[in-house]
């Protein structure tokens, strides 16, 4: 389940279908956009709640988001968080749970802040993403049950107009959004940066309401070469909008390396 997760909130991230971009290169550093505010208004303070299955049938998990809370200890950041977990046939073979928030500036929209908490039966995993105008400052602590030992990891992607997993989902809705717009962005979700690019397919009618419908292709990007690598654990994913002033994401359809997982939208409200 946690491979699963992750895999998915890469997709969150880039909100669409996932594909690798055929690209050998480090060509993609001027191709990624500046980072701009959008024309389309901020989500308001909002509560999602979504549900995975196998195929729409066997559940898989759970995950909830809270977008853009205001907390009196950060006057100055807008705090998203995103926590959820393995339940079901899946929690008996593979427990996992997880906790994400990210702190972006009220001023600018850019992240500042991003750090995670994961557990499985395995392992519990602490990530720290410092967002800076020079880049991205990775650190994370990986302790094993079995050994009692910590592995530790940090490095640097030197490159600005970098997104966290939750703030990049953020910027990509207050985009335009045209048919046949592309946004093609630098994304540092965990410990990997990525390089996507997203492309707006058109509007169609999902499960009775008005969306948006999107696609991806994305990469790895080596740290010590900055060219592109595969990213082979999602196959092919569609994710579904909403088409109005919110623009929450209603459903996501993934063929992964087990088969078809999808994240679909039981509940919304305001903060």
């Amino acid at each position: 389940m946690k491979k699963i997760t992750l895999t998915i909130m890469a997709s969150v991230a880039t909100m669409t279908a996932l594909q690798s971009v055929a690209v050998a290169d480090t060509s993609w550093k001027g191709k990624v956009q500046t980072f701009n505010k959008g024309t389309h208004p901020k989500l308001a303070p909002t509560k999602l709640h979504y549900n995975f299955s196998w195929n729409g049938a066997v559940q898989a998990g759970q995950i909830t988001f809270e977008f853009n809370k205001k907390d009196k200890r950060y006057p100055k950041y807008d705090v998203t968080q995103a926590f959820g977990r393995s339940t079901g046939l899946a929690y008996a073979t593979f427990p996992y749970n997880f906790s994400f928030t990210s702190f972006t500036r009220t001023s600018s929209s850019k992240p500042a802040l991003f750090m995670a908490d994961e557990k499985d039966k395995r392992e519990k995993v602490t990530t720290k993403n410092r967002f800076t105008s020079k880049g991205v400052t990775h650190s994370s602590d990986t302790f094993k049950f079995s050994n009692k030992k910590t592995e530790k990891k940090r490095h640097t992607f030197a490159f600005a107009n970098s997104h966290d997993p939750l703030s990049a989902v953020q910027y990509i809705r207050r985009q335009p959004l045209k048919t046949g717009d592309k946004l093609k962005l630098a994304l540092h979700p965990m410990a990997s940066p990525m390089y996507s690019e997203i492309t707006v397919l058109g509007r169609e009618k999902h499960m009775g309401r008005a969306c948006i419908k999107l696609d991806v292709k994305l990469n790895k990007i080596d740290l010590s070469t900055m060219k592109l690598k595969p990213y082979s654990k999602l196959k092919k994913a569609t994710l579904w909008i909403s088409d109005d002033a919110d623009r929450i994401m209603v459903e996501l359809r993934s063929k992964v390396f087990i088969g078809d997982i999808r994240m679909t939208l039981q509940s919304q409200k305001k903060l």
